[in-house]
This record gives structure tokens, C-alpha cells and sequence, in this order.
């Protein structure tokens, strides 16, 4: 009987690591030629939570579709797809210049259960092609439990305002009890006027930087107007309030009326130190001979469990007219066809920029890791083969659900943790002395304490809010207890 219950406790706790763990659901996204005349569901996946949290839901990559079609493309919860932040759209530009890339967000509210998102394409409102279409891309959602780590939103709805100045379009704050890193990520589409260039920025300022600080998005005429953007910047942070923004600005090019609309969503993701490694690469690669495949930039991660690395390359590219740019996120120095990159090309000579996102889901094991951001002038070469990408490579970790710090271990009632919950010091009551560690809920080890005496006190004043197992370290085995940091 004795053993049964141990083993119905030991499961207990076991399940409140599996509850607190982020979860990761990907689709890699391949359909060719389809028939979009309706709402078409391209990708699927389900995620199913044991407690409430934030879903973020993106859907990114490239279409491309028939001159005269406008295809609407969504992150959605729903096999629909909404006006405004809902979606975005892409046009082809003439028949030779059909790809256009694109990004679209949503941070959804989800309880504990099963919950299904979709990526939607839609051919709408400008019918005038055969309304087929491909779509390559990522449908990617990762689920962020309520507790250590802290998500915020907006959605952005501006319409016709006027950026003659630099303008916030949207801004969030968090307010973090710990240092760690922010991942500022803002997408979605703009409505400008011919002859203006609009710079767009994920920032912790009121303002926005050259070169990887922001990328930049022009109308081609009066009806090729919208474009697709994404840009992302990774903060490190120290504890208290940090508030983050959407910046809006029309810059250099400035020949229009200056007003445009903007609908996308800025998300914030803070994510404290030694929970789980984030890398970050900033990628400023000016003029730089694309004619091979080449690393633009490139990380390197060694998580100590299994799990799932996000890997994200997002910015712009400023190429040659008659130059087609391949850039892909990758956890090889090359890439792959059809989900495995994104295009872009230039219009012409001045119409040259264009904003890109890739995301790409990998399983990896313990151990290092490296992921590499790559550009290749590819198929399409009648230009220089000189281009220039300034963006982001991000990767981020996540544990697979099944990782615990536990293992094998036993529990034992003849051991008591108090007080708990916490906020810097507990005791352990229990025999003269032992060894033991601490984990945080993705399974990594906290903190390591030897020799402890029973009743001695023990420091935690450097974790943070949150739900821990300590590991007691016996003659007899390993008991493991649970312990809740509330300061």
C-alpha cells in the first residue's frame, strides 16, 4: 500500500512539470497550385494543455499566386480568418514576379483542453486570376503556461494615419520579478500610397534603428499597395516594468501623402534566465555576393534534455532587379525546397526591399546545436547577385512534455519541506545530513547544495516565481519534494 501511494505522489508531481511545460505544435506547410476561391484550410495542429495559458499562433512563408488574385492569408482558432489584424494578403506582381512572402500572428487566450489552430488562404476581393495558388510556409504554435514566463499582446488597427513623424501603432509591458530576455516580434500587413516608404520596427523605444532595427515596405501602384512585413528583436532585460512598442514611419521616400494603414500584432514573450536558452543573432550583411549559398548568420544552443528548437529568420532584403533571393532558417549551412525557404524579388531598381519571414520547428537531443540564417541568389539571376539582409535569427528552446528532472526517484514522507510556499529561505526536516538540487520546471538544474544539515537553512533568493522539485539525495535513494516560490 505504502508503495502505491509513493508512486500516485511521485505521478502527481511528475504531471506538474508536464502542466507548467510549454508546448510547441508545428506544420510544415507544401500545397501547390491549389484552388483558394473558397476559405481554404492549408495546415492543421492541436495542442491540448493541462492548464490555461497563451497560445501564440503563426503562420508564415511565401505565396505565390496568379497576377489579378489577391490571396488572403490567416493564423486563425477558427477555419475562418477576420478583417483587420486578421489576416494578411498577398498579390502577385506581374506574371514573371508571383512569390510574395508573408507573416501573420495571433495570441490567443486558451484553457486547459484541446484546442486546434489553422492556417487559412483565401483568394479574395481581386478574382481576376484563376484564384490557384501555392503556399509554402510554417503553421506554428507555441503554448505558454501562466507562471514563470509572461506573454503580452496587441493587436495593431490603425487605419489612415499619418506617419510623417515616427508614430507607436502599439505597445505592451511587462513587469518581470527576474532579469531575463524579451522576444519582440511584429507582423502583418501595410496600406501605403505609391512614392512613400514606410518603415515598420519591433522596439523598447518610441523609435526605431537603421540597418536590422526595422524593415521597410513600398506600395508598386495604387492597387499593388499592401504589403506583408515581420521584424523581431530579442532584449535582454533586468526585473520591473519594461515596456515594448510598434513603430510606424514614413522615411526616405516620401513622394506620397504619407498616410497608410497597419493592422498586425505585437507580441512580447519574456522568458528569465537559465530557464531555457534563447540565442539571438543580429544579421547586418550589406552588399554582400549571394551567387552561392551563404550564412548570413548563425547560433548555437546545448540544451540538456530533449525537446523542440523554434528557429526564426525574419528582416529585409534589399536586392537586384532581376535577382531572385532564397533565404531560409536552417540547422544546416544550406536550404531546402518548397517549406524549407522563402523568396523575394525586386521590382526594380528602387522598388527593391522586401520584408521575409521563415520559421522552421526542429526536433533536436541534448547537446549543442547549431542553426544558421542563409541566402542564395537562386534560379532567377540576371542581376548582380549582390544583395543586402539585415533581420534576426532566433532560436528557441523548448522541452519536449515527457522531460522531467525526476526520473526514478522515490518519495519519502520521513522528509518535510517548510515553508512552503516560500519566498528566500526553506528548511529540510529530515536525517543529519544530505545532498540535494533544485529544478525548475523544463527539468534544468537551479541550484546544487552539499552537505546540508537537517533544519539548516537554504537560499533561494535567485529563483523565481514559480513551481520547483527538490531533489534529496539519501543513503537509502532519491525523494523528491515539491516546492512553490512565491516571493
Amino acid at each position: 500500500m505504502k508503495k502505491k501511494i509513493l508512486l500516485s505522489i511521485l505521478f502527481i508531481l511528475t504531471g506538474v512539470m508536464t502542466m507548467m511545460a510549454q508546448i510547441v505544435a508545428f506544420q510544415g506547410i507544401s500545397k501547390t497550385r491549389i484552388d483558394v476561391t473558397n476559405e481554404t484550410v492549408v495546415g492543421q495542429v492541436s495542442i491540448n494543455p493541462q492548464v490555461s495559458g497563451k497560445a501564440i499562433v503563426r503562420f508564415d512563408g511565401v505565396c505565390s499566386s496568379d497576377f489579378g488574385d489577391r490571396i488572403v492569408l490567416a493564423a486563425s482558432n477558427t477555419t475562418s480568418w477576420g478583417t483587420n489584424d486578421g489576416s494578411v494578403s498577398a498579390e502577385g506582381i506581374s506574371q514573371s514576379l508571383r512569390s510574395r512572402p508573408f507573416s501573420h500572428t495571433r495570441v490567443y487566450d486558451v484553457t486547459a483542453g484541446a484546442h486546434s489552430f489553422y492556417a487559412i488562404a483565401h483568394n479574395y476581393v481581386e478574382t481576376a486570376g484563376s484564384g490557384k495558388a501555392s503556399i509554402y510556409g510554417s503553421l506554428t504554435v507555441e503554448f505558454v503556461p501562466e507562471g514563470q514566463y509572461m506573454v503580452e499582446y496587441q493587436g495593431v488597427v490603425q487605419s489612415n494615419i499619418n506617419l510623417s513623424d515616427k508614430t507607436t501603432v502599439g505597445q505592451v509591458t511587462l513587469n518581470p520579478t527576474t532579469s531575463g530576455k524579451v522576444i519582440v516580434h511584429f507582423d502583418g500587413k501595410c496600406i501605403s500610397d505609391p512614392g512613400d516608404r514606410i518603415v515598420l520596427a519591433a522596439s523598447n523605444t518610441t523609435s526605431w534603428e537603421v540597418n536590422d532595427g526595422n524593415v521597410g515596405v513600398e506600395a508598386i501602384d495604387s492597387d499593388l499597395k499592401r504589403n506583408s512585413f515581420s521584424h523581431t528583436r530579442v532584449y535582454d532585460v533586468s526585473a520591473g516594468s519594461q515596456t515594448f512598442y510598434a513603430v510606424a514611419h514614413n522615411s526616405v521616400e516620401t513622394e506620397g501623402n504619407g498616410v497608410a494603414s497597419i493592422y498586425g500584432t505585437l507580441t512580447a514573450l519574456f522568458i528569465p534566465d537559465e530557464i531555457l536558452p534563447v540565442a539571438f543573432a543580429s544579421i547586418v550583411n550589406a552588399n554582400t555576393d549571394l551567387s552561392d549559398v551563404t550564412t548570413v548568420g548563425q547560433v548555437t544552443i546545448n540544451p540538456q534534455t530533449a525537446g523542440k528548437a523554434i528557429v526564426h529568420f525574419d528582416g529585409l532584403c534589399i536586392s537586384d532587379d532581376g535577382d531572385m533571393i532564397v533565404l531560409a532558417a536552417s540547422d544546416t549551412p544550406d536550404w531546402g525546397v518548397n517549406d524549407g525557404n522563402v523568396s523575394v524579388q525586386a521590382v526594380d531598381d528602387d522598388l527593391n526591399r522586401n520584408s521575409f519571414s521563415h520559421t522552421r520547428v526542429y526536433n533536436i537531443a541534448a547537446g549543442s546545436h547549431t542553426f544558421y540564417a542563409v541566402a542564395q541568389n537562386y534560379a532567377e539571376t540576371a542581376g548582380t547577385g549582390i544583395a543586402s539582409v539585415y533581420g534576426s535569427l532566433t532560436v528557441e528552446f523548448i522541452p519536449n512534455e515527457t522531460s522531467t528532472a525526476i526520473g526514478d526517484n522515490i518519495l519519502d514522507s520521513s522528509f518535510n519541506i517548510y515553508p512552503n510556499p516560500c519566498s528566500g529561505i526553506f528548511y529540510i526536516d529530515g536525517s543529519s545530513s544530505f545532498d540535494c538540487e533544485i529544478f525548475n520546471v523544463a527539468g534544468y538544474l537551479m541550484a546544487k547544495y552539499p552537505n546540508v544539515n537537517s533544519n539548516s537553512p537554504i537560499n533561494i533568493e535567485n529563483l523565481t516565481l514559480g513551481t520547483y522539485l527538490v531533489k534529496i539525495y539519501t543513503d537509502e535513494g532519491t525523494i523528491v519534494k515539491k516546492l512553490v516560490v512565491n516571493k
